[in-house]
């Protein structure tokens, strides 16, 4: 058999609870009011006793004090002496009747403590009898019927049994509504993680559902459980997200390598089946572009190692480097390497140093000369400008170029990024890979890169931690 679901299982034990509860309450009702009226009518037959033991004797053959004012209806009282049995039944005001001989036996029965008695009276029913001898020394049996008394008590019986039952159906039912009500949040759970189960986790853009906020208390234990529960899905949706963005810019950065490789295979290509066929002034043109080529396939294919170097986090040795040293040696190969420019220098008097790697950190500012250097035309002013600010290492590589493309600007670092027409000068001897770099080995720095860029004006800025 299925086993029972927990709210089912609260319906059962609390109806089971409250039936037990029931049941003790009807019992313990019906015994205590069992008790009490039996007390009451007890004090009934005393006071019917008394008015008995007041008049002693016989008259007319009947006990004297059955017609006594007082005496209940119903009364029995027989007298037994020496002389006889006497016994008569009050049956209104001033009226009596006969007793038949069965009932005189069944009383004469009767213990003569002076306790009260109950008596099963043949063709009467139960009475409540007391017997002892009076100070004529006769014997006198008084009962009076139970008949009202027990009737109260079978109704007040069936009355706190129906109460009972109607309570038991009541919380059977409250309990349904309230259990239904406690557990929604739970089923809310139940189908939603039954719905990400099904969900192909493993590929493409995946909406991982929340579960509805169950509108309770910030400190019920549901209500921190479904926020738990989407916390996690939420991490599980962050997740998915960046493994699906990581495979799309995976994808990318792939295609985008092997159209990048390609072209210069097929030019070494090319050029080895012009030397080979050629004479002597082709087959040197062949080598030299082959060279050339090769050289830009090394450097395209290094980049593309640093890179994933980068991306896999692998160690930096860190150490304070002098920023000031290093600005002076990559401006200086800059001059050298493009005299059609005019370059700039801004420094502070004294150095300053910042905790990097010297070599990386030389390359990332060489790119970024570079980056001025080949995407702007021949005139074009670059000033570097090198300082402290806001409690920072402050890198600033500034041209008056005619700018990025407002299109281009967002993507400017990401991989295999091409400038628009605008900026392009001696593209030839980029891989697009170099701003990438830059943005990656300052990242590992624990530092920033910025860029803004308007007709006139590229500012590239570097935000590094300096060494302490």
């Amino acid at each position: 058999m299925r086993p029972a679901s927990l709210s089912a299982q609260l319906r059962r034990r609390v109806t089971a609870v409250v039936a037990v509860l029931a049941l003790l309450i009807s019992a313990g009702t019906i015994v205590a009011a069992s008790v009490i009226m039996y007390e009451q009518f007890d004090k009934q037959v005393d006071n019917a006793k008394a008015l008995q033991t007041r008049e002693t004797g016989q008259q007319n053959g009947r006990p004297k004090g059955i017609l006594a004012p007082g005496t209940p209806p119903g009364t029995i009282v027989v007298l037994r002496n020496s002389s006889g049995v006497s016994v008569a039944s009050k049956i209104g005001h001033g009226e009596y009747d006969n007793v038949s001989a069965e009932a005189i036996d069944a009383l004469l029965k009767v213990n003569t403590d002076g306790q009260k008695h109950t008596v099963d009276i043949p063709e009467l029913g139960q009475y409540r009898a007391v017997a002892q001898y009076n100070r004529d020394h006769e014997l006198m049996v008084l009962a009076l019927p139970l008949e009202t008394v027990n009737t109260t008590i079978v109704r007040l019986s069936l009355l706190a049994v129906a109460l009972g039952v109607a309570a038991v159906v009541a919380a059977a039912f409250a309990t349904r509504a309230v259990a239904n009500a406690a557990t929604k949040p739970l089923r809310s759970l139940s189908a939603t993680a039954s719905t990400v189960s099904q969900l192909d986790l493993d590929r493409g853009e995946v909406d991982v559902p929340a579960v509805p906020d169950p509108a309770l208390p910030p400190e019920h234990e549901v209500a921190q459980l479904t926020g738990a529960f989407n916390r996690m899905l939420g991490n599980v949706q962050g997740a998915l997200k960046a493994r699906q963005a990581s495979e799309t810019k995976l994808r990318r950065f792939v295609a985008d390598a092997s159209h990048e490789l390609r072209n210069p295979l097929a030019a070494i290509r090319g050029y080895s089946e012009l030397a080979a066929r050629g004479d002597g002034a082709d087959s040197a043109f062949a080598l030299g572009r082959i060279d050339s080529e090769s050289q830009r396939m090394t450097k395209l294919v290094e980049d593309l190692l640093l890179l994933a170097r980068l991306d896999a986090d692998a160690p930096v040795e860190m150490q304070p480097v002098d920023i000031v040293a290093v600005v002076l040696n990559a401006v200086s190969d800059a001059r050298a390497a493009g005299p059609d420019h005019i370059w700039h220098l801004e420094l502070p008097e004294e150095g300053f140093e910042v905790r990097a790697n010297a070599d990386r950190l030389h390359q990332v500012i060489v790119n970024l000369l570079s980056n001025a250097r080949n995407h702007t035309p021949a005139g074009t002013t670059v000033t570097t400008v090198a300082g402290i600010k806001d409690g920072q290492a402050c890198l600033m590589v500034v041209d008056d170029g005619p700018g990025i493309a407002p299109d281009v600007l967002p993507r400017i670092f990401e991989r295999f990024t091409r400038a628009d027409a605008s900026r392009r000068h001696n593209e030839a001897k980029s891989t697009g890979l170099g701003l990438s770099i830059v943005q990656a080995v300052v990242a590992s720095f624990g530092g920033r890169v910025e860029v803004e860029s308007r007709p006139g004006r590229t500012c590239f800025t570097v935000w590094l931690p300096l060494a302490t």
